[in-house]
Formats: structure tokens, C-alpha cells, sequence
């Protein structure tokens, strides 16, 4: 679109409407001075003497980029916020699972295992050698098995996962398709498609398409590549492992638990640090068959990851603990449990919602006759002051 308009070839003068979607996802990744170059050549003023409209749009408005740019450009803007900052919807069931190598040594013998990243294969891992290196690798093979355990568990049809990078989302999908069978088999349990930066826009869309219209039963994404999906029902979401932004964590789970439809979203979080990629601009390949494993303060391109404080840092800003539930990922019984079917929407008497205006019905009457009532106090002392002054 840029294209088009620096070369004379799209004219914004008669623009009505300047409509940012995904707003603070567009200012983190740099695209501010676009922003502010689109905005100076549209006429403030239309040609019928009307105000340019600006329209902002985000999952997470609050954010500090976004809010810097309003004052900026738009004049008094009204926010209208439909969940609260950073709020978690009561549609969205979200526990998390305590991936501790040190616990649970069933990764000493899987015979079939995700492949991992392979940031430590110059290092000697190994079961029985409990160096911080092992049981980064361990994390990794229990995170595959703990992901299919989880769809297995709550029989999952339909889910998002989220992985940290592009590597990882591939590796899953090559796991996936070894346990079910190959891609190209229909009644793979395990069908998936893959939606990340590195694969091509024709492909991604058709991924998307078959996802949508469930011929694959697993979505398995990056942030990046989740940006504004909004795909109704789905029932499950995967952390294989958590985000380093906190709005990002609210983003992900957004993603269940829409149009009053219940949602479980699962996290698997590692008790111990994991060692991870993070190809920075040092990286001239940015990633692209690099297999420089020292860390960033080494001259390479790895961090040590540790997602209890993530986890900490994500239940600090949204104010809650969220639950944990054991390695077999039973979830207690609570007002989720036996209650809801994830994906449809609650149906239970009391607090369900498909009742919900006739059971607010006689509350809000009352509440009518209480402002009447008290309204009507007002104006008979207000007018007995008058009087008597």
C-alpha cells in the first residue's frame, strides 16, 4: 500500500476513516514513522467540511506505545474499553502445568519424542547427568509429550498452539505428523497446519483456510502469526511455552472463549530455566541456519529462558494466581468442570448465559423503582427549599 501511494498511484485525499487494527502490534514491530506518514496526507478536514475519524483497535489498548500515539494524532479520543485492562474473560478456564524434569524422569526412556532446537547438541545430555544443560533438553522432550497428553487428555478436536519460535513450531508439526501417521493421512488425530513468518503468504492462508474450515484439527503458530485471528468456537488453547510480554499471554488466551463460548487454555511452564534461541541484530543470518549456541553475552545467539518469573511477572500484572494442575493435567472440579462442554456456551441454571437477561430481569426493575423513589425525594425537598426561601 505504501508503494502505491509513494508512487502517485493511491490518493488518501478523500479519506473518511484512518483505521489501525492490531495497533500496538504494528508500533512494537516499528511501524510508527508509517503511521505518521499515512496520517500527514490525509486530509484532516474531508471535502463536506467533515473531522477525519481515527479508529484504534487492539486486544491490548492500554499499552504504553499505543495511548503515546493517540495523544499524538487523534483529538479527545473516546476509549471504549470492553474488558478492562489486561482482563482475562470469565468465558476462559486458563491452568497451568509444572514441566519439572527433576520429577518426572519419564523422559529418560521416550522412544518416540518431539525433535528439539538443538541448542545443546555440543553438550554432553544425557540421563542421569543433572547439569543445567540436561535438563534444559528434558524440558524440551517432556513439553512434546505434555502437549499431546493434554489434547489426549480432554480430547481435543480443535486447538491453537502457541510455540515460542518458527524451529519449534516446525519441530511440533513433524511430531505431530510421526504420531498420526504422516500429513496426507485422514485420520491422523494429530492433523495440523503450521502458520509462522518463514512460511509463504499462499501457504499460510491456505493453512488458515484448511484450519478454519477444520480439515486440520491443530493450529500451531508464533505470536506473530496469531495477530488478529479470530476464529469462533474454538474450544482449546496450547501454551507449549509462555510469552516474555505479559499482554501477550492475555492476547493467546483471547483466542478461546469468544462470543460467550467456553474456553480451556493450558500452559506448560518449566520449572527449571531452558536454554532457547534468540537471534538478535548481532545475527547476520537473523536465525536463518544459524547454530551458534553461546549466549548473547558470549558473542552467540542463545539466553537462558526462565518462565517461572514469567509466570510470576504475568500473575503480578493480571492480579491472580492462576491454577495449577498436575503432569496428567487433571482438572479439578470447580465451576468448569462437568459444567460447560469448551467451545459451547454455559448452559448451567444460575449463572449461565443463556438465561441471562430473564434472570437480571426483576433486579433491574427493582432498581428502576429505587431511582424513581429517589428521585422523586429529591424534587420534594428541592421544592420545599424553594418555598420556604
Amino acid at each position: 500500500m505504501e508503494d502505491l501511494i509513494s508512487g502517485g498511484q493511491l490518493s488518501l485525499t478523500q479519506c473518511r476513516f484512518f483505521v489501525l487494527d492490531e495497533a500496538d502490534g504494528l508500533l512494537k514491530q516499528g511501524y510508527t514513522e508509517l503511521i505518521d506518514r499515512l496520517h500527514r496526507q490525509i486530509p484532516k478536514i474531508t471535502s463536506d467540511g467533515k473531522r477525519l475519524q481515527m479508529i484504534v483497535c487492539s486486544a491490548t489498548l492500554h499499552a504504553f506505545e499505543v495511548k503515546k500515539m493517540a495523544e499524538r494524532l487523534m483529538h479527545f479520543p473516546t476509549w471504549v474499553d470492553l474488558k478492562g485492562e489486561d482482563a482475562v474473560p470469565e468465558t476462559v478456564h486458563h491452568v497451568v502445568v509444572m514441566v519439572d524434569p527433576q520429577k518426572d524422569n519419564s523422559w529418560h526412556n521416550l522412544r518416540k519424542h518431539v525433535q528439539t532446537d538443538g541448542v545443546h547438541h555440543s553438550d554432553n545430555v544425557r540421563p542421569g547427568n543433572n547439569t543445567a544443560e540436561t535438563l534444559s533438553e528434558a524440558v524440551k522432550l517432556l513439553k512434546g509429550e505434555y502437549c499431546v497428553r493434554a489434547i489426549n487428555k480432554h480430547k481435543m478436536d480443535r486447538a491453537i498452539i502457541f510455540c515460542r519460535t518458527k524451529l519449534d513450531c516446525d519441530n511440533l508439526e513433524k511430531y505431530f505428523n510421526q504420531l498420526g501417521g504422516g500429513p496426507n493421512n485422514r485420520s491422523n488425530p494429530y492433523s495440523c497446519v503450521c502458520l509462522h513468518g518463514d512460511r509463504k503468504p499462499h501457504e499460510r492462508k491456505a493453512n488458515l483456510e484448511q484450519f478454519k474450515r477444520q480439515e486440520a484439527k491443530f493450529l500451531i503458530c508464533t505470536d506473530v502469526a496469531a495477530r488478529g485471528l479470530d476464529i469462533s468456537g474454538l474450544p482449546f488453547m496450547i501454551n507449549v511455552t509462555l510469552p516474555d510480554e505479559k499482554s501477550n499471554y492475555v492476547h493467546r488466551i483471547g483466542r478461546v472463549g469468544r462470543a460467550e463460548r467456553m474456553g480451556l487454555a493450558v500452559s506448560l511452564v518449566a520449572a527449571v530455566p531452558e536454554k532457547v534461541w534468540f537471534h538478535g541484530e548481532w545475527c547476520s543470518s537473523r536465525g536463518r541456519n544459524c547454530w551458534n549456541t553461546k549466549l548473547t553475552d558470549h558473542g552467540g545467539c542463545c539466553i537462558w529462558y526462565n518462565e517461572k518469573q514469567y509466570l510470576a511477572d504475568i500473575e503480578d500484572h493480571l492480579n491472580v494466581t492462576i491454577q495449577q494442575v498436575d503432569p496428567d493435567i487433571n482438572i479439578p472440579v470447580n465451576e468448569f468442570d462437568g459444567k460447560v462442554t469448551y467451545g459451547q456456551k454455559k448452559l448451567n441454571a444460575g449463572s449461565g448465559y443463556e438465561n441471562h437477561v430473564a434472570q437480571m430481569a426483576p433486579t433491574v426493575q427493582e432498581l428502576a423503582q429505587l431511582e424513581s423513589k429517589a428521585q422523586i425525594v429529591y424534587l420534594n425537598r428541592h421544592f420545599k427549599k424553594v418555598r420556604t426561601v
